[in-house]
């Protein structure tokens, strides 16, 4: 594909692109007591869910809702007590919305190389339904929930779905009782915070092609791809480091038993440096303070 030149052109080094952000610490001692209070099976508990758990599970969350029904109803699946009593759907409804647009604007100020198909499989992948009922595990919401199971020989079955919808509700409750500024907060902090791999979701099945439309893409200079160091070459277990080099600049490193294994990696490498390249301390709308448009001395 692009010509490889043997003779090495340099050895320094470089750290492979890695994505990831720290999970938030919540576990404490309330939470992680109520996880093993759960039963084991998933079934919904009735004897735990009064006024106390859903003041400690607000409490866990730093919130302050001034009712404990709001808990209540966040926690409360439609299929408890065949939809009879007040349950956490509307709160779902306009809950997944609003996690959609915040983890949506994340993410585009984020990889901002990213294309919108990829976009939107890291969206399903790390902030999916798998991902909030993980959120709500970590909260010690399994021992509020209020549902009932589809198979009584299975009563597992569905939890995840169940407590990924209550952390969603969640979310509904924090919007319509303390406004999007809050809401988008305790996104920020508690689901964003999760870490993202965004290599899992990209599709590169012929790196050095894609590499060469690139960088005909962006003007750049053609790829060329050169050994950086090399060993056992005539031996059974060679190991061969190369790097991918438009001009002069190294775009992407890898290594393996075979030049073409290493080329392979070290194209994939520049396209992931490219696609999954991370900006750190973002500001989407509503991070900032209210300010005039115009400036004080511009008459209006």
């Amino acid at each position: 594909m692009f010509s490889t030149v043997t003779r090495a052109t340099s050895r320094a080094g470089f750290k492979l692109g890695t994505v990831g952000g720290s999970r938030a610490a919540l576990s404490i001692g309330t939470a992680r007591k109520m996880a093993k209070e759960a039963p084991a099976n998933g079934r919904r508990v009735v004897a735990e869910a009064g006024p106390t758990t859903y003041a400690a599970l607000e409490a866990r969350l730093n919130l302050s809702f001034g009712d404990h029904g709001v808990m209540e109803q966040v926690c409360t699946h439609k299929s408890y007590a065949q939809g009879r009593v007040e349950h956490n759907e509307r709160l779902e409804w306009i809950g997944k919305r609003a996690l959609n647009l915040f983890v949506g604007e994340h993410l585009i100020a984020t990889y901002p190389n990213l294309s919108t198909e990829a976009l939107q499989d890291v969206q399903h992948s790390s902030f999916g339904m798998s991902s909030l009922a993980e959120v709500g595990r970590h909260f010690g919401m399994q021992a509020a929930m209020r549902w009932e199971p589809v198979s009584r020989e299975a009563p597992a079955v569905g939890l995840t779905k169940v407590l990924g919808k209550a952390v969603q509700a969640l979310v509904g409750a924090i919007y319509q009782r303390q406004g999007v500024a809050a809401a988008r907060s305790f996104v920020k902090q508690h689901v964003l915070s999760r870490p993202v791999d965004v290599e899992a979701v990209m599709q590169i099945k012929n790196p050095k092609v894609m590499l060469v439309a690139l960088t005909r893409q962006k003007g750049m200079e053609y790829p060329v791809a050169r050994i950086l160091k090399e060993t056992g070459r005539f031996t059974s277990s060679p190991v061969f480091i190369v790097g991918v080099f438009c001009a002069t600049k190294m775009v992407g490193m890898g290594f393996g038993s075979s030049l073409k294994m290493a080329e392979h990696r070290a194209a994939k490498d520049a396209l992931l440096k490219h696609y999954a390249k991370e900006i750190k301390d973002i500001s989407v709308t509503g991070d900032e303070p209210d300010v005039s448009l115009f400036a004080q001395d511009v008459a209006v």
